[in-house]
Order: structure tokens, then sequence, then C-alpha cells
């Protein structure tokens, strides 16, 4: 199956997607460009893919075929546009993340949010988190230079070390087998600094206990150009490794009725700047949708009140407020249809992450 579509997200913006070959017992290969670039960047590899399972190229928002979107271009809104987008063609995990320089960092975001929904991971050349602070400042001035004033095309450069400090606050040590490609004859590097740069490559299986380090000692950065078969062959054993593990739905569920008492407990100033004794709920509901979802599942959904959006959950036609108890009145509900990226903005990564995991520990300890 060779297919293009041009999906509309509820955030109103077309993302260009691919769908090449066919769903054959393996995991769905999804594959993220780098910074500036789109899905042509896979012209080389995809096509012997695609004879092994399903392959789902896309354009991030403002790139290729793809219109721009008003979320913030950082990594976390990368990754729930492309949970979205996967979602609406009904492309079900687990999928094995391919990413390629800053497509890395998407992918391996991706990975520390959702890990449940992560067969493998293959990262091309990826951008480590720490490029900025350790590897930056070894090159000479015209590459920095250069290296910053590339930021106009998705994002600035300020978005891209907000992408790159996401990445640092989510990173945990998973089970996700992980490849990491390195190329080992980067252009205008040093004999220092390809050795520098490949040892940071390398530093990132300190997050997953089932890592390989492969250096393609013929490549530049487009290790998928210079030498496509080595990423073909890399790509196919990879898969082909995962294809007899059992991956049954891995969600931790909680029954619905007592999550209110499990958030109750799990609600501090850590998960939202607002909390008080008095109302702990204030402030909550958009990183409470985003975990309530995370564990039942359903949609996002949002109601306008007087100090601006109210962020809740339905699930099977049913609605589960868990934070109306914050306002004095009732809630006169819209149900607007509303998305991740927009209760993301309500809220931030560490908040997520923190509530995300006190709900799991009280869970696990009741």
């Amino acid at each position: 199956m060779n297919e293009e579509y041009s999906i509309r997200t509820k955030k109103t913006f077309h993302l260009n997607c691919k769908i090449y070959g066919e769903i054959n017992g393996f995991p769905t290969v999804i594959m993220d460009a780098g910074y500036g670039d789109y899905s042509k960047a896979w012209e080389s590899i995809y096509p012997a893919i695609s004879k092994l399972t399903q392959v789902i190229l896309y354009d991030r928002a403002g790139l290729g075929k793809s219109e721009r979107s008003s979320n913030p271009r950082t990594s976390l809104f990368m990754v729930e546009e492309l949970r979205e987008l996967l979602k609406s063609k009904n492309v079900l995990p687990p999928y094995i993340l391919v990413g390629h320089s800053f497509g890395g960092v998407n992918m391996r975001l991706f990975n520390n949010l959702y890990p449940e929904e992560v067969a493998g991971l293959v990262l091309i050349d990826s951008t480590p988190e720490e490029y900025p602070e350790r590897f930056l400042p070894t090159m000479s001035e015209g590459f920095k230079e250069a290296y910053k004033k590339q930021f106009t095309r998705e994002g600035n450069f300020l978005e891209f070390m907000g992408s790159l400090k996401h990445l640092q606050k989510s990173n945990r040590v998973s089970d996700t087998p992980t490849i990491v490609l390195s190329a080992g004859k980067k252009d205008h590097y040093s004999k220092e600094s390809q050795a520098l740069w490949n040892k940071m490559q390398k530093e990132i299986l300190k997050f997953t206990t089932n890592g390989e380090f492969v250096v393609a000692e013929n490549s530049a950065h487009y290790i998928q150009n210079d030498e496509p078969q080595l990423v073909i062959n890399i790509l196919v054993r990879h898969i082909k490794s995962l294809s007899n593990i059992n991956y049954s739905n891995n969600r931790i569920m909680i029954n619905e009725k007592n999550l209110i008492d499990v958030l109750f407990e799990s609600w501090s100033k850590t998960t939202s700047s607002k909390w008080c004794p008095e109302n702990p709920a204030k402030g909550q509901c958009g990183v409470t949708a985003l975990v309530v979802q995370d564990f039942l599942g359903g949609e996002i959904v949002k109601t306008l009140m007087p100090k601006g959006w109210h962020f809740y959950n339905k699930v099977d036609g049913i609605r589960y407020d868990y934070t109306s108890s914050q306002f004095d009145k009732g809630v006169h509900y819209s149900d607007i249809p509303s998305n991740r990226a927009e209760a993301f903005q309500d809220t931030n990564l560490e908040q997520y992450l923190t509530l995300k995991q006190n709900v799991l520990s009280y869970q696990i300890n009741r």
C-alpha cells in the first residue's frame, strides 16, 4: 500500500503523511527527519523497509507539504502532533521510531513520554541533548555562527534549546531496544571533534538497558544517503529482532472511580503553582486531563471559563472532570474537542511528568 494523505488536525492545519507497505506482523516504522528537513530525507531507504513492514513518512508542520502550526515549535508539541496524526489514520502502536539529527530528539522524547507505545528506537546521527554546552564550544567561531543561523525554517534557536531541555528533563532509563548510528566522517570536524561526537552519540545508550552502538565510518551527517545499505541492514535486523515480542496493551489501567482519590493525593505545588490545601484541584485541569487520558484513554475536551480554558476528559461518551471542584460555581459544559498539544499549553513537561509519576507511585503502593 502506497498512499499519501493530507491530515487536518484539530488545530486546523494540514500534516502531510505518506504510508508505504503493509502490516506483516512487524511493528510499524515511523521516520522523522532532521531540522528543517522533511520526508524526502528517507527516499534512499524507505522502499526497502516498506517491503518488510508498514512505513510512515511525514512532514512536520511548516515543512514539505505540511501547513504551519500555531503550536510552539518544540519537540514536546511536535511529538503530540505526530501522535495525533497517527491516531487519525488508525496507525496503532507499537512503533519502531527512526530519527535523523533533530528528528532523533523528537523520537527519544516520544519514547520517554510514551514507552508503552514504542517497540524500538533507531537514532541516526541524532542531536545529543548536551550539544550546545559540550560540543558546540569546541568548534570554530565560524561553525558556531553558521550553526545558530540555520534556525529559521521551523522554530528558532531558543525553541531548539527548549527541545533539548525537554529531552533532558524527560530522560529515564528504559528497556526500549535502541540502536545509535554515528557518522564517522563528519564534515569540518577535526580528529578530536570526531572523537567527541562519537563519544556523545554512544552516551545516548545510557538511557536504555538494551542498546547497540554503530559507527558509519564512511558517512557524513546524512548516513542514510552516504551508506544507505548500512542503514537498511540495521533497520531490517532491528525489525526482525522485535517480531516475536508480545506487545499487549501496556497502559496501566486505573479504575476511574478510584482515580479522584489518587489525584487528590498526587496533586501538589509541583504539579501546579496554583495548588493550595484548601483547593487542591486549582490550576490542575490541563495536566490532569493529560494524565487521565494516559490511563483511561478517550478524548480531551474543553470549556471556556471566565479565566480561560478548562480541560477535562471524555471516555466512551462519558464526561470525566476531576478538577471541577476548583470552581465555586458549576461548569456549564461545552465539550469542545481539544487535544494534548492544547492541554500542554496549560501546563509544562515537568508538571506532567511529576503528576504521572505521582499517580503511578500512589497506585502501586496502595
